[in-house]
């Protein structure tokens, strides 16, 4: 089975994402390995990598739908903008 992962942000008081732009930002086969987010999670994309994405992406994982097509997995994770000091994100995980 393959597998697209699409990441759709959510604005802070929006009723729905904004639309992404790439239709899938990574790609994976069965035999490859990917990292998925769950929910409650903090994601930090910067945006700069051409292959992936071109804008940034950072807040906390909302909601992940996982829409089954004959061979295909796409799965949709909506980011949720937070009011979290990123600082100090960072700093308790080099703490550990």
């Amino acid at each position: 089975m393959k597998y697209g992962i699409d990441y759709r942000f959510l604005p802070k008081g929006a009723a729905a994402p904004v639309d992404n732009t790439q239709p899938v930002d990574v790609e994976v086969d069965h035999d490859q390995f990917a990292l998925i987010p769950n929910v409650g999670d903090f994601v930090d994309i910067p945006g700069d990598d051409p292959g992936m994405r071109n804008i940034p992406l950072k807040g906390v994982v909302r909601s992940r739908l996982f829409k089954y097509v004959m061979n295909y997995c796409y799965i949709t994770i909506i980011v949720e903008d937070t009011d979290v000091d990123w600082a100090k994100l960072r700093a308790k995980r080099a703490d550990n």
